[in-house]
């Protein structure tokens, strides 16, 4: 492993820090949603950054945290219905997922900026079944290095990404994985309204600001997306009362719009739009 790396991240890819930390932190916990040994082990070569403690919080932690586990069950999911499936992260950041329910599937790829990459390669390694993309999102390119195979039986995953985008890009972006992965499964999550908040300007300030709100997951079948599974993350943190706090009295609005589409994971089906 490497000694101490000197990060130096900036705008949305700093952002990586928060969830990163939150998988740490749920991995020390008692009552753990998750295990998550290689970030635990990873996060001893990496430095915080002090300057997003304004955004780091108990609750904020455990959405975070919830949200992956989350995600976890639906990419196990896949996988259950085909062991040959082929993973891909999007925007996968120091995501440990592989390593959490991955190690099985055909093949799993990590794609990302390079200066992410650059970082991951330090710490992780590849594998014939585990490989990593160096390139942005929106640099479509990517496509083509995913090797060919039934399109349902792949997964892609963009957890904590797209709303960073501005809402051209998301549109462009499900366009191009119609042309090409029609019939595909994407998994990932968006944000409402509410959440144009006290996170949202700090996010702002540190070049990192949300650009793509929904009003609920109807937008998203008028972007060429069947819907399969929608969860609230508000509701799904409501199940858990003693990891909420102070904020156990939510479940009882949890069900208005505003709340309810504050936060939603969504599996969905790429529909052929050409």
């Amino acid at each position: 492993m490497p000694n101490q790396l000197k990060l130096q991240l900036t705008g949305v890819p700093r952002t990586m820090l928060l969830t990163t930390r939150s998988r740490v932190d749920e991995h020390q916990q008692q009552n753990r949603l998750f295990s998550d040994p290689t970030i635990f082990e990873w996060w001893q070569f990496l430095t915080w950054d002090e300057e997003l403690d304004p955004l780091y919080n108990p609750i904020g932690q455990f959405a975070w945290a919830n949200r992956a586990h989350i995600i976890d069950r639906l990419v196990q999911k896949h996988l259950q219905k085909y062991p040959d499936a082929i993973v891909v992260e999007l925007g996968a950041g120091l995501s440990t997922r592989y390593y959490r329910v991955g190690k099985k599937c055909h093949h799993w790829f990590e794609l990302d900026l390079p200066e992410i990459i650059d970082l991951r390669r330090q710490l992780d390694l590849e594998s014939n079944h585990h490989s990593f993309i160096s390139r942005s999102v929106l640099d479509f390119s990517w496509m083509a290095e995913i090797p060919a195979t039934a399109p349902e039986k792949i997964l892609f995953v963009a957890e904590g990404l797209l709303m960073y985008f501005q809402p051209e890009q998301v549109t462009q972006s499900i366009e191009q994985l119609s042309r090409r992965f029609a019939g595909a499964t994407f998994v990932f999550d968006v944000v409402g309204g509410v959440t144009k908040g006290k996170a949202a300007k700090f996010l702002a300030s540190i070049g990192a600001p949300l650009q793509w709100f929904v009003k609920n997951e109807r937008d998203l079948t008028e972007m060429g997306l069947t819907l399969v599974e929608v969860r609230s993350l508000v509701q799904e943190n409501c199940r858990y009362p003693h990891r909420i706090g102070i904020y156990r009295w939510i479940p009882w609005i949890s069900k208005l719009p505003p709340l309810r589409n504050a936060a939603l994971i969504l599996e969905t089906k790429i529909k052929r739009q050409f």
